[in-house]
């Protein structure tokens, strides 16, 4: 039952994280730019979810909702194995300053997005 869970909610980050990479890219957006924004995003989301889920404890089904948004869902919209495929492309290319720069931005963007989202919700 739990693969059912993960996999739809795949299905479902997969389709978003097209959608957005293709809406983005037609502004012409860098790539990298592209894909801080939707680890970003999917930073912030896991964060506003796990907050929910944590001052929530009533629900039924948390663990099963747990399994369709953050591992499903939330998973598949970031995009971690392209993020270290640039990183590893700008140092075959020994641009170390960008690989740097580009890690730290993803990082620290991805780490206040949660944080944030993982804070709006304690009262």
């Amino acid at each position: 039952k739990d693969v059912i869970f993960v996999s739809f909610g795949a299905v479902l980050g997969v389709n978003t994280r097209l959608i957005i990479y293709r809406k983005l890219e037609r502004i012409y957006l860098n790539k990298n730019y592209i894909i801080i924004f939707i680890n970003t995003l999917s930073s912030f989301c896991l964060g506003l979810f796990l907050s929910f889920l944590s001052h929530n404890n009533s629900l039924m089904y948390s663990d099963k909702l747990g399994l369709f948004f953050s591992i499903g869902l939330l998973g598949t919209l970031s995009t971690f194995s392209t993020f270290i495929y640039d990183l590893f492309e700008l140092f075959i290319k020994l641009k170390f300053y960008r690989a740097f720069k580009l890690f730290l931005i993803s990082l620290t963007s991805g780490l206040l997005a949660f944080s944030v989202g993982f804070l709006l919700l304690i009262q």
